[in-house]
Parts: C-alpha cells; sequence; structure tokens
C-alpha cells in the first residue's frame, strides 16, 4: 500500500473515531436507556442544600405506592439526557436531590440517583446532563420529595 493511500486511510479513520466520539456524547439519550430496568419498589431520599452535608435535610420516606413511583419516573421520563465525560461531583453545584431507587429483579437492587437545580444527573457512577427543562424537572420532584414533608432533623 502506499504512503498516500496509508495517510488517507489514517485520516478517514481518525475521523470516523472523532464523530463517533462526539455522537456518544452529543446524542440525547431517552430515559428508558439511562435508567436501569424493572419495576421500582421503593424511593427513598435526601435534599441537600449549598452542595454541603452539613446542609443536609434528612428525610425518612419511603415512596411505596405505585401512584407516586409513576409519577416521579413520569418526571424523568419527560426530557432526555446526554453523556458528561469523566466523574463530574455533582453535589457540589447548588442544591439537589439524592434518592435511593430499589429495583424489583432477582437480586433486588438498588441504585442511587442525584440530581441537582443545574440539570445534571448522576446514576451511580455515569452522569448526564439533562437537554431541556431542568430547573421545572427539578421543581416537580422537590414538590413531590421534599415540599409536602418535614424533615426528621429539623
Amino acid at each position: 500500500m502506499s504512503k498516500r493511500k496509508k495517510s488517507l486511510l489514517m485520516s478517514l479513520i481518525a475521523i470516523i473515531l472523532i464523530a463517533s466520539t462526539i455522537a456518544y456524547y452529543k446524542i440525547p439519550l431517552k430515559a428508558n436507556t439511562v435508567f436501569p430496568t424493572g419495576e421500582i419498589t421503593i424511593i427513598d431520599f435526601g435534599y441537600y442544600k449549598n452542595g454541603n452535608y452539613a446542609n443536609l435535610d434528612v428525610y425518612e420516606v419511603e415512596f411505596k405506592n405505585s401512584k407516586e413511583i409513576h409519577q416521579i419516573v413520569n418526571i424523568f421520563n419527560s426530557t432526555r439526557y446526554t453523556r458528561i465525560p469523566g466523574n463530574k461531583n455533582i453535589r457540589n453545584d447548588g442544591k439537589f436531590l439524592s434518592m435511593y431507587i430499589r429495583i424489583k429483579d432477582e437480586d433486588f437492587n438498588g441504585y442511587i440517583l442525584d440530581i441537582n437545580d443545574q440539570g445534571y444527573f448522576k446514576i451511580d457512577k455515569n452522569t448526564y446532563k439533562l437537554t431541556d427543562k431542568h430547573s421545572q424537572i427539578f421543581n416537580e420532584l422537590y414538590k413531590i420529595l421534599v415540599a409536602n414533608h418535614k424533615a426528621v432533623n429539623e
């Protein structure tokens, strides 16, 4: 193979790799590809103010009612998500909600979901950015999870 063909082939491979990487991080994902599959049985949560664990309001509230769980899931389904490279700590970016979700499967797996008011969402070690309506989604979750309940440590 001539040098010209080799350099053309290498350039084409580089362009494909760059385009694939950009697409991987920029193409919006539906909620069903971001969230674990299975029936959610329990949601527990905590609310943090100003990204500081000293400002933690502890709520010992478990959502077991399927209507409440579906309402929370529908809020997450109302937007799309893009991947964020690396391991971004979204807990230092202002207000955030942290939820523990238990999935009904063979092992009753649990997942930690964090969402902040800046539009970042983290499930276990994967970080995503909400593509739109991030303030509205955070506020709707806040109303359901926090506003109608009293903190244990108040």
